[in-house]
Order: structure tokens, then C-alpha cells, then sequence
């Protein structure tokens, strides 16, 4: 018979490794919750590392294009937006 193995949510790894911290301890937590003692003692120390972290998917190619479009964009803003500043200026000391 095989076994199959858990997968938990990152949101719960965290949850339980910060309640073997801060409120009880490891046995009493992974009693409570079905889950080995080793797991949560390694949950723990990934908790207290700051190595818990949520793993974003790579950008797929529409992103970077889409990306690339929008810093486009932006430059177009800003250069915009310093010619009116200018023109602001030249307006305003010939009085308008």
C-alpha cells in the first residue's frame, strides 16, 4: 500500500509555527493538528529563519510585454509632463 503524502498551505505552515512559538509548545501543537513533530520542529526553524516564502510563478512572455509597454508609457508621461512644466514656466514669466 503506498502512501501519500500531505501538502499543506504555506498560510498553515506559518499558522502552526508560529503557534509552537509563541503559545505552546511543538508535541502539544502537532498533536492538536495530526502532524509529525519533525515537520513542525522544521516549519519552525524555516518560520523563525524568515525562509518562509511564497513562490511566485516566472512571468510568462504577456507579462514582459506588457511590462515592457507600460514602461514605454511612462517615459512618454514624464517627458510630457516636463514640457508642459516648461511651457508653465515660459507662460508664466511673460505673464501669461
Amino acid at each position: 500500500m503506498k502512501k501519500t503524502r500531505k501538502k499543506y498551505t504555506l498560510g498553515f505552515k506559518i499558522l502552526t509555527a508560529s503557534m509552537s512559538i509563541h503559545s505552546r509548545k511543538v508535541l502539544e501543537v502537532a498533536r492538536e493538528l495530526n502532524i509529525s513533530v519533525d515537520t513542525l520542529q522544521h516549519w519552525k526553524k524555516l518560520y523563525k529563519d524568515g525562509k518562509f516564502a511564497s513562490k511566485k510563478p516566472p512571468a510568462s512572455d504577456f507579462d514582459k510585454k506588457e511590462l515592457i509597454k507600460m514602461h514605454r508609457q511612462i517615459k512618454e508621461l514624464q517627458t510630457e509632463c516636463t514640457i508642459l512644466k516648461k511651457a508653465q514656466n515660459i507662460f508664466s514669466k511673460n505673464g501669461g
